[in-house]
């Protein structure tokens, strides 16, 4: 279905036209349930990752090092939950970097002033099995790099889980665009929008249009928790002891 397709759904289910139900209040709502429904595709995910397609890149980041032990992430990536990081310290090797909460460590912190206590600190640590810990917006890379690290090319590359691309009011008007997941379930976005209509108006037709999001939710979840069929199974026997 198209956005303007959507549209449409919406004014046959609310019995609202665009005067009464407008543009601008249906591109809210059909957003709002975007987002609600790539939070039920990420919760019911396996290991076929989802990331939305009309964002016309990866959600993948590559950043050259600096002598800096944080790095911040950009809110305009709209990063939801880091997948995972790589790190190298030559531009050449590359290691899988693993998460810790530094707070818990029990590992003395210092301010980037306090250089010998750095220096300390880090000596813990292995540029070979990097470690790092997301806080405050930004990761923070231990050990951290040196000049020589910076100059032999090092860089780091995050992957992540990201928010949807919102429509635009734009997107409403020419009315051409196309949901970023599967097309069986474009609907739930004149149904989530309806339903946000009706029900506020306490209409009739609202729990039928609940039960509608209902039953596309069910399937929506079954059908991202089994994305990868690509997987070899084999039965094994175990022995049971009885009393």
């Amino acid at each position: 279905m198209t956005i303007g397709d959507i549209s449409t759904k919406i004014t046959q289910l609310t019995g609202a036209s665009t005067d009464e139900y407008t543009n601008a209040q249906r591109l809210i709502d059909i957003n709002l349930w975007q987002q609600k429904i790539i939070g039920m595709i990420f919760d019911s995910q396996d290991e076929s990752d989802y990331d939305d397609p009309r964002h016309g890149d990866y959600p993948r980041l590559t950043t050259p090092m600096t002598t800096n032990r944080d790095y911040s992430i950009p809110v305009t990536e709209a990063v939801l939950k880091i997948r995972d990081v790589s790190v190298s310290y030559d531009g050449t090797n590359w290691y899988r970097a693993t998460p810790i909460d530094f707070a818990g460590t029990g590992i003395t912190d210092a301010p980037a002033s306090a250089t010998t206590q750095n220096t300390t600190t880090d000596a813990q640590f292995s540029k070979t099995a990097p470690r790092y810990d997301i806080k405050f917006g930004s990761l923070f890379l231990y050990p951290k790099p040196v000049q020589a690290d910076v100059d032999a090319g090092g860089s780091i590359m995050i992957e992540w889980f990201r928010e949807p691309k919102n429509f635009t009011s734009s997107d409403l008007t020419t009315g051409t665009e196309i949901p970023g997941f599967d097309n069986t379930f474009h609907p739930m976005l004149a149904y989530g929008p309806a339903y946000e209509w009706c029900s506020a108006r306490s209409l009739p037709q609202t729990e039928r249009i609940y039960r509608e999001l209902a039953d596309y939710e069910m399937r929506l979840r079954k059908q991202y928790s089994s994305k990868q069929l690509d997987r070899q199974y084999q039965l094994s026997s175990y022995p049971i002891r009885y009393k």
